[in-house]
């Protein structure tokens, strides 16, 4: 059956002067390219799903996201929003900072962003807590990949585009994991089996290996500095969320993300590093 084709047409112009706005970029999940407003502010884009969600963007403006469907026959009119005088850096900007280590905006794009994907990824897997991994997953794969993200194309849409991928690789693994107990397996000769489901407890030998685990983790963590080491322990030790380890540092909760996910990582650098050495 073909997939019906979904054509969006709209206006884009300025929030406060009402002037149209010519060379926006108008991108899609389906559509990384885009199109671009043309001087009466005007675009049209075509998408190969019945519902999708745009990403508008435009230099000197807010990044817009609008979710658009088949129901959307008529043009739509969207308001940009221009960055406050006091000039808020551009995705851009933070990029390039971010790509020289500044911590801080790696906090500004995830604390930018953030409420986007969460939502995106909540309507995909429907549990909260399923979408708040899934969405710091997503901004740790994009933060890890900044180097080979391109200008050509909005950074919101790049990043919707690695958290989408990331969230149907984890439907997939969820569904290969599934296993009905009551529902019987048949074999190669076509006769019922039942299957046999391990228990989740651990065993004295797993207890023994979990607690090495753990030791070694703490041995490792004594090469992190102190900020690093305690936000390891808040949240995998202590298994502080993230709104307490906001309020236990005194630190904005974007900033607290984005300095977890460096914590991991400078870890795994250290654990690859001990293990080059045996």
């Amino acid at each position: 059956m073909a997939v019906k084709q979904l054509k969006i047409k709209g206006r884009i112009t300025d929030y406060h002067t009402g002037r149209p706005l010519k060379g926006a970029k108008v991108c899609s999940f389906e559509n990384l390219k885009g199109e671009t407003s043309n001087k009466s502010g005007n675009f049209s884009i075509q998408l190969k799903e019945s519902k999708s969600l745009l990403t508008i963007s435009l230099k000197g403006y807010q990044t817009l996201n609008k979710e658009v469907n088949d129901k959307d026959s008529s043009v739509l009119d969207i308001a940009l929003v221009k960055y406050k005088e006091t000039a808020e850096c551009t995705d851009l900007e933070l990029i390039e900072k971010a790509k020289g280590g500044n911590q801080k905006a790696y906090a500004k794009l995830m604390e930018r962003y953030y409420n986007g994907v969460y939502f995106h990824m909540l309507k995909y897997v429907r549990k909260p807590e399923d979408a708040e991994d899934l969405t710091i997953e997503a901004f740790g794969k994009a933060f890890d990949k900044l180097h080979i993200y391109r200008p050509d194309f909005a950074f919101s849409t790049w990043l919707y585009r690695v958290a989408w991928n990331n969230a149907i690789d984890f439907k997939r693994k969820k569904r290969l994991q599934t296993l009905s107990i009551d529902e019987p397996i048949k074999d190669t000769k076509g006769e019922n089996i039942t299957p046999n489901i391990p228990s989740n407890n651990l065993d004295p030998e797993e207890c023994y290996v979990k607690e090495q685990r753990k030791s070694m983790l703490h041995e490792l963590m004594g090469e992190l500095s102190p900020k690093y080491r305690q936000l390891i322990e808040l949240r995998f030790f202590r298994e502080f969320s993230y709104n307490e380890i906001a309020e236990e540092m005194d630190a904005p909760i974007g900033t607290i993300k984005a300095q977890l996910h460096r914590a991991k990582q400078l870890l795994q650098a250290i654990l690859e590093n001990r293990l080059d050495m045996i």
